[in-house]
């Protein structure tokens, strides 16, 4: 495992993807690029390109850039980017959809958004990029409780602190203030923390959750049919899919969700599991759940079908972190090497696992 630290002051990096095709790679004398996103940011200021020059070691030769964007009216009315994902010539930015972690659901994480990767490769040197975002005030909350009431799927129990915290709250906050998404929420729901995203083969949106787990601590996986919908009616509630889980991953004991997804375009995709929330940070979560911070974090390989309708999946164990805990990021690169980011105070760790 090779160790490269890039420091993007003060925030930590949240997740990885590719980005920028081969001809742009070598414009810049780079022969990978990896875009990333930032925590504790609104959206405009949370994406991030690291960047590694051509013919250099793999532990040598990175560099990280930030990513001057124009979200439009959408400025200073996001926060707390969780994932990223490429998709057709677009590089896609997504909020946790979830709340602080002693709530409640925040409107201001409800959102997605875009920037074409011309755009990318332009701001790299300098520019502004432009942004396009979607507040989508708990659209995808609505459609990921949806999709899982439909499936039938048993989840880990919604404890007292995290009902009251997360969902009693919020339905209060929309009632008593008027607000546009009052409803969305209601009192059969699960708060819902997006942690992990990509796009299948023929273009759904996979999202995968950290929050919550089946009840028998298996990672959830919810599909979401028309993601260009989100940008076209962002109020409107998008259309759920099918609903996956690993079965293999994950125990009641030492419950492990989604931290982070990267596929490979052909509906095979690696991610990284592990616990529920951060321990000894008063996460509501933990506290009606202990056992969620128990988890180690998993580098883990699976396929999913094209034509069935969800249900439980067999994954690989690719490589375990052990103390490594705060594991929020795997991309693949062109040579089967697989790259981390780490969550470290004030700056971004990135870890390659060389397969030789």
């Amino acid at each position: 495992m090779i160790e490269t630290d890039l420091h993007l002051e003060p925030n930590e990096a949240s997740d990885l993807c590719r980005a920028l095709p081969p001809d742009a790679l070598a414009r810049n004398g780079w022969d990978r690029a990896f875009a990333t996103v930032l925590d504790e940011a609104p959206a405009e200021e949370a994406l991030a390109l690291l960047v590694h020059a051509a013919g250099a070691p793999l532990d040598q030769g990175w560099e990280a850039r930030r990513i001057r964007t124009d979200p439009g009216k959408a400025a200073g009315r996001t926060e707390d980017a969780e994932a990223c994902a490429r998709r057709g010539g677009f590089v896609y930015l997504l909020g946790s959809q979830f709340g602080k972690k002693a709530g409640p659901l925040s409107p201001r994480r409800s959102w997605i958004a875009r920037v074409s990767e011309a755009e990318l490769e332009a701001a790299a040197g300098g520019s502004r990029a432009h942004l396009e975002v979607a507040r989508l005030r708990f659209g995808l909350h609505r459609a990921v409780n949806d999709a899982l009431a439909a499936a039938a799927v048993e989840l880990i129990p919604l404890g007292a602190g995290g009902r009251a915290a997360y969902v009693d709250a919020t339905i209060a906050r929309g009632a008593e203030g008027g607000k546009r998404w009052a409803g969305r929420v209601t009192s059969a729901d699960h708060p819902i923390n997006v942690e992990a995203a990509d796009f299948r083969a023929d273009g759904r949106l996979l999202l995968g959750l950290r929050y919550p787990v089946t009840a028998e601590g298996h990672p959830l996986l919810v599909e979401i049919a028309d993601p260009e919908a989100l940008f076209a009616e962002p109020d409107a509630v998008p259309r759920g899919g099918p609903v996956w889980w690993l079965d293999d991953a994950g125990t009641p004991e030492a419950p492990v969700g989604f931290r982070a997804l990267d596929g490979s375009g052909d509906d095979v995709f690696d991610a990284v599991v592990g616990d529920l929330d951060a321990a000894n940070k008063s996460a509501t979560v933990l506290e009606d759940h202990p056992e969620g911070g128990r988890a180690e974090s998993e580098h883990r390989r699976f396929s999913l079908p094209l034509t069935a309708g969800g249900g439980p999946v067999a994954s690989e164990l690719v490589h375990r972190f052990g103390d490594v805990r705060r594991v929020e990021g795997v991309a693949l690169d062109h040579e089967g090497h697989a790259h981390y980011v780490i969550d470290e105070e004030g700056h971004v760790a990135l870890r390659t696992l060389v397969v030789e």
